[in-house]
């Protein structure tokens, strides 16, 4: 069993309804046209609008409690023939070379990968499967010093929802370490049965973060040239406030 699959309908309630990104992805599959490649596709929140769109996409995660999820939905809005899901690691999955236009890391996604040969073979084993004009966008959170000083380990509610006819209040702990760009993350969600039980469920995990020139140097050290750097999904120029650090690259040939 994999670390998020318990989590998997969590993650799922967390994030289904987040759609600001779509009209992006819609956007650049457009004009890159198909095939598509999803690295840490999740329970598909963004497979399902661009395979309902017409678009052939294949999807990769690691966690089969999430592409089980992922798979429900293609399979109940009948898009399911479009799309492939692949369980396995992105650093070392074996995928057609030369063959992709497309390829992506959605929101926040390549911050699970924390260390610098992990960063490194994922993005060489997307260099091999991009075709010679193919295209990778990675989606990151833009870092703010000053919000990240306060992550010091307090408890904070996030949000609250009825999932499968139970009350889920979900806290987030965060303790973040400046010198390593490591953050420590902790969910905690409390659901609540209709006759009163509460079960508690801890998932833990880290993420690091990135800033600009780091993930430049990092795109030309894994042999991809640098097209475009964005601060939001409208593709408006990055600055210190962007809310988002979003960058577009292709393969060096």
């Amino acid at each position: 069993m994999h670390l998020y699959d318990p989590f998997a309908r969590y993650y799922d309630a967390d994030f289904r309804h987040f759609h600001d990104d779509i009209p992006f992805y819609r956007e650049w599959a457009r004009r890159t046209g198909d095939p598509i490649l999803e690295l840490m596709c999740g329970t598909g929140r963004v497979l399902l609008p661009l395979a309902s769109a017409g678009h052939r996409i294949t999807g990769v995660d690691l966690s089969p409690a999430m592409l089980a999820l992922a798979r429900e939905r293609l399979v109940a809005e009948n898009v399911i023939e479009r799309v492939t899901l692949i369980e396995a690691d992105v650093r070392s999955v074996s995928l057609p070379e030369n063959h992709f236009a497309l390829a992506f890391v959605a929101v926040n996604s390549f911050m699970h990968l924390t260390t610098v040969e992990d960063q490194l073979a994922t993005l060489a084993v997307v260099r091999r499967t991009l075709t010679r004009r193919g295209m990778l966008i990675i989606d990151l959170f833009n870092p703010d010093p000053l919000a990240i000083t306060r992550e010091d380990g307090r408890m904070q509610l996030e949000r609250s929802y009825e999932l499968d006819g139970r009350y889920v209040q979900k806290f987030v702990v965060i303790e973040s370490d400046a010198a390593e760009q490591i953050s420590h993350v902790t969910f905690i969600y409390d659901e609540t049965s209709a006759d009163g039980v509460l079960t508690r469920r801890t998932m833990q995990f880290t993420m690091r973060w990135f800033y600009r020139f780091e993930v430049e140097h990092l795109l030309a050290r894994a042999g991809f040239t640098l097209r475009a750097v964005y601060g939001n999904y409208d593709l408006e120029p990055y600055t210190s406030s962007s809310p988002r650090l979003i960058v577009v690259a292709s393969p060096r040939r």
